[in-house]
Order: structure tokens, then sequence, then C-alpha cells
């Protein structure tokens, strides 16, 4: 029979306290349940690990040994139960999310803020990459879940959606576009443009929704990242065609222009190993981000009406 871990911490508090009395205080045992899981021990094991007398408690010289070995692996199981409960209790821990970089300003801050308010002592890591990045992360475990706009047909992948978006035309604020309510695709040949590589997913999204259309005419730079087109579009080097979550929610330097005939969108979701239960901070963090994405989602929608109804088409 193998020894059970109360019986083996008993064995370690009766030694180091040299006492069944106080051992049994410090365990909240009686004395006679104390004894006899000492002694059901003894019978396990089939030696003997105490000298007992009415007087005094001493190791046998098996018992001193076997205390030697015993005593780091009843500690270590201590601390890791200990450790299990405030990670379940979210008062140690960590949770790792994957974000596509055009989604963290507008979904982290906020979460984040709310999660440390609420969980103060469990450490969040983000990892902010492109959308294949994302996704890679999330499928070799590197995050717990991710927010990406692709992984929706990936067999071992869970999508769960949370909001729609359009593409939009990034204009300077003092760019002739900028006051246009929509722009057609088609009106786009007669302005200098910036956009994504070939290596950045909304390429693809865009060159697939326009397959139909005349190509738009070559642009004056290229880049990988659409934070890095914002930059451009500000300096006044053009327009460009970006993810609406990826311009701030109120007017700036940089505006956004509805693209519409035909209107494009993706839909930004929670991604996640299918079948994998979530820890309860990863759990509890990814609740928060569907709170807060019906949340900021309508407040965008609310800040940008007055400034909708002063443009003229």
């Amino acid at each position: 029979m193998s020894p059970a871990l109360p019986d083996l911490r008993a064995f370690v508090t009766v030694a180091q306290l040299q006492s069944f009395a106080a051992a049994a205080k410090v365990l909240h045992l009686s004395q006679p349940a104390l004894s006899r899981r000492i002694s059901k021990l003894e019978d396990a094991l089939g030696v003997r690990l105490f000298d007992r007398t009415t007087r005094s408690v001493e190791l046998t010289l098996l018992g001193e040994r076997f205390l030697r070995e015993v005593t780091g692996v009843v500690e270590g199981l201590d601390r890791s139960l200990a450790l299990l409960r405030d990670v379940a209790q979210l008062e140690a821990g960590d949770v790792t999310v994957g974000c596509v970089f055009s989604a963290v300003h507008h979904f982290l801050p906020g979460v984040i803020r709310s999660f440390r308010a609420l969980h103060p002592k469990v450490f969040v890591r983000i990892i902010e990459e492109g959308a294949d990045e994302v996704l890679a992360s999330v499928k070799q475990g590197e995050a717990d879940f991710g927010l990406n706009y692709i992984g929706m047909q990936e067999p071992e992948v869970a999508f769960t959606p949370l909001l729609k978006e359009p593409y939009v035309l990034a204009c300077a604020a003092t760019h002739p576009l900028a006051a246009r309510k929509s722009v057609r695709w088609r009106d786009l040949v007669e302005v200098d443009q910036v956009r994504v590589s070939h290596a950045s997913r909304n390429r693809l999204f865009i060159d697939q929704a326009l397959a139909e259309l005349p190509p738009l005419p070559r642009p004056i730079c290229e880049v990988r990242h659409v934070s890095t087109l914002i930059g451009l579009v500000e300096a006044g080097l053009g327009v460009a065609v970006v993810p609406q979550l990826a311009l701030p929610s109120t007017p700036g330097a940089v505006v956004a222009v509805a693209l519409n005939e035909p209107s494009v969108t993706r839909t930004i979701g929670i991604i996640q190993r299918q079948g994998r239960t979530l820890s309860p901070a990863a759990a509890a963090f990814s609740q928060l981000l569907v709170q807060a994405s019906v949340k900021q989602v309508g407040r965008r929608r609310k800040a940008a009406a007055p400034s909708a109804r002063t443009r003229r088409a």
C-alpha cells in the first residue's frame, strides 16, 4: 500500500516538532487520530519510524533517513497545492493573450485595466503579432487564446466572433477626401495610396473582395503592418485602406471615411484550441473581452454619429 499524503505530512510534522501533542494542534487533529496516521504509515512501510515513551518522541535511524528523503517532497506538494488553489481563485497565475496589431489598442487597454482591478495578482502577457503568428501562438500553446480575424476554418481551433468591422479609408484630416461621408473604391484611382504588402492577411482579404473590380493603381509605398500605414497617412504621403479598429476612436490627425461598392468587412473573434479548457485567469480575461467589445462598439458608433452628419457626400 502506498503512503497517503496526509500520513506523510503527519510524519514530517511530528518529526519536526518532536511532539505528538504539538503536531496534533498544528494539523488540527486529535492525538489518537494522529497516532493512527503514524501507525498506518509505519504499517505501510513495514518499518518503525519513531521510538515513543511517555515523555519523548525520537526518530529511529530509518525514521531519520526517511525524513531527509520525504520532507522536500511533502513541502513541494504542499506548495503546489497552495499555488493551484490560488490560481483557481485568481489569487496567482498568469494569462497570455495573442492579438493582431490592428486590434490591440481597441480591445486591450480597458480590459487589462478592468482585469487588474479584479485580479491584481494575476500577470498579463500580450503577444502582439500578425494574424498568422497569432494563430500559430494559439495552436502551439504559447498563448491561452487570441484575438484574430482568421482561424474560423481551422479544425483544431474554436472561433468565437466578437464583432464585424469594415475596412475604411484612412485620410489625413486635411486631405480632400476627409470631408466625404463615403468613397467608392473606384474613386481611389485618382489619389496617392500607401498599402499593406501581400505579407499581411488584410491585403489578402481586400484583394479577394475586389477581385471583380479593375485593379487599383500601384501604391507609392508598401509596408507590412497597418500601424505603419497610419503613420504614413498622418504624414500626408497618401490615403490607405485599413480596418476601422486600427484608427483612434476620436477624430484627430487621421480620419476614417466609409468605403463602399463594395463594402469589405472582417470578423474579429476569440480563437482557442478546440476542446481545451481555459485556465481560470484566461476564462476571466476572455469574458471581460466579450463584455468590452459590446460596450466599445456602442461607444464608437455613438461618437461617430455627430461627425458623420456634418460630412458632405
